[in-house]
């Protein structure tokens, strides 16, 4: 039984981050769904309306004017049926949830999923995203044979034998892979691995990709468990997917003599969110997905959401300097200010037909005539007549220019006259 007894007050509270655990063959868009019925279901069970009678109250009051048994009664107050869940029906619906998830993985995968609910939650989603976590996998293989999926269930190719395979040369193959990987990150940000630049990025911890959209970075590849055919990996990557592992455990096979398939991939820990934190699939209802959102307020911190985005990109995240309804993300909308004017000045110097005081003198004296709600043909007006004094200051600085050049070349030239008279 739910603890809450209002349903506007706990799906006000389901806002936020959430992290579940994902059972194997189930793909996502189908735990989204049963997610948003089981958190109707609890919903609804709930009081909804603010006039619905709750059961086991009598709607009329006896009359007990007499002693003997009341056989009238009147009623005690006039009841608002127009807002009663027998006329209006359940209050939620599954439309009324958008839940999102961030870095799926495939049906047959297991582990931890980082998902979203409400609008705070899906802004904090998409921070979670630009952060480039790091996460944690064990994959499992198995030797022997090979299909065209690189999956069990996949059209089977071929047979090879293993008992040449052992865990020294899976060992040694894997770090061969995990410093292939290192000097890719290294390239793709244009560095030298063995130069002073590629130690300091090391020094600031994790080298991450710049886009999301990148080849997979593995940082780290491990074997933990081999009893062949069958052998585990642990791997530590960003921007991977589920098929890229299954190519993995393929090539890795074939560099050893072999083939090999995916049998299994289950995801340890998606940056701070591990499997503590994950709700089993019986717990996924209305108070425990409230308490997890509670308890995930703690990995929002900006010292631990903002590990893989630059300072500026978190300057423009902050929820103070968020301007949604003044610009678009990945527009810049241009501004006439000081810097921007005298950096069109070769020399970095304001020419003399260019004041900038007068300019600033100009626009302030314009912002105080007209409002803050004035048309759009006003302002076109302030910025051509601001446009046209600027090119008129830089056609008067350049005509003085030239013609102080002129007076200059005329006086060479006089100097010349004179050396060739003498």
């Amino acid at each position: 039984m739910s603890r809450f007894n209002w349903a506007p007050t706990a799906y006000r509270l389901l806002d936020g981050i959430f992290c579940i655990y994902k059972p194997a063959g189930v793909p996502v868009h189908k735990i989204i769904h049963s997610l948003k019925l089981n958190l109707c279901k609890d919903l609804n069970a709930l009081p909804c309306y603010e006039h619905e009678i709750v059961l086991g109250q009598s709607p009329v009051k006896e009359n007990l004017s007499t002693k003997s048994v009341a056989l009238d009664t009147e009623p005690g107050g006039i009841t608002d049926w127009s807002e009663h869940r027998l006329v209006l029906g359940d209050r939620y619906e599954d439309s009324d949830f958008n839940i999102h998830f961030v870095d799926g993985i495939s049906k047959n995968s297991t582990g931890v999923l980082v998902m979203s609910v409400g609008k705070f939650g899906r802004q904090s989603l998409d921070m979670i995203a630009m952060s480039k976590f790091l996460r944690v996998y064990h994959v499992k293989g198995r030797l022997g044979y090979a299909t065209d999926d690189f999956t069990p269930s996949g059209h089977f190719i071929e047979r090879t034998s293993f008992k040449h395979v052992s865990h020294s040369k899976l060992t040694r193959l894997c770090a061969a892979a995990q410093a292939a990987h290192t000097r890719q990150m290294y390239n793709m940000h244009g560095v030298n691995p063995d130069s002073q630049a590629a130690y300091e990025m090391a020094a600031r911890g994790i080298i991450r990709p710049r886009d999301r959209r990148t080849m997979p970075v593995l940082y780290s590849i491990k074997c933990i468990d081999f009893q062949p055919p069958d052998f585990t990996l642990e791997i530590h990557s960003i921007n991977e997917t589920c098929r890229y592992f299954g190519q993995l455990i393929h090539d890795l096979a074939v560099k050893l003599k072999s083939t090999a398939v995916c049998t299994g991939i289950r995801r340890l820990r998606y940056g701070h969110f591990d499997t503590e934190r994950a709700l089993l699939r019986q717990q996924w209802h209305l108070d425990d997905i409230v308490d997890n959102i509670r308890g995930n307020m703690d990995l929002l911190e900006p010292d631990k959401l903002f590990v893989g985005t630059g300072s500026e990109e978190f300057q423009r995240l902050l929820p103070g300097n968020r301007q949604d309804s003044l610009s678009l993300p990945g527009v810049s909308v241009p501004s006439l200010n000081e810097s921007d004017t005298l950096k069109v000045l070769p020399s970095g110097e304001p020419s003399d037909g260019f004041d900038v005081d007068k300019l600033d003198e100009q626009l302030s004296t314009t912002a105080s005539v007209n409002p803050q709600n004035s048309s759009s043909e006003d302002s076109s007006s302030i910025k051509s007549e601001t446009f046209d004094s600027l090119n008129s200051g830089l056609s008067s600085g350049g005509s003085k220019l030239k013609s102080e050049n002129d007076a200059a070349g005329v006086a060479v030239n006089s100097e010349d006259a004179g050396l060739e008279k003498g």
